[in-house]
């Protein structure tokens, strides 16, 4: 599988991970799956989301595929809830393709998600307000 999920309980995070290839099917599937088990739950609606795309191998994303996304994570805006997403991204395709996602995100009305892009994780983690845990995995 490649999205792992995290839920911070205590920093009221959500933190998922990707690895390997990042396709319009896999990303679309992954959201749907997630929107359906994970933000559905009525204690997570309020939880800020950090994405790690720093591993991910290649994209191979169109731009309707990322509208689409866009469409599914804002099913899971909760009205008068304010959250934050940080999406992190390494590679130079993936930083235009994340910023790409941050103002298709912007553009939905009464949207209460703010969606901000990283180069380092750290970063993302100061942005949304916490500290990233100290393991091999970060």
């Amino acid at each position: 599988m490649p999205a792992l999920h995290e839920i911070d309980t205590d920093r009221k995070l959500i933190t998922t991970t990707w690895s390997g290839e990042a396709t319009d099917t896999e990303l679309i599937d992954a959201l749907t799956k997630y929107q359906q088990g994970i933000k559905s739950h009525p204690d997570y609606c309020s939880y800020n989301e950090i994405v790690d795309f720093s591993k991910t191998s290649d994209f191979k994303l169109s731009t309707d595929g990322l509208r689409m996304l866009v469409q599914i994570a804002a099913k899971s805006d909760v009205r008068g809830v304010k959250t934050r997403l940080a999406i992190i991204v390494g590679a130079p395709v993936a930083y235009g393709l994340a910023r790409m996602y941050e103002v298709y995100r912007s553009l939905v009305p009464k949207v209460s998600k703010e969606v901000r892009v990283f180069r380092k994780l750290e970063d993302g983690f100061q942005w949304i307000g916490g500290n990233p845990h100290i393991d091999s995995d970060y």
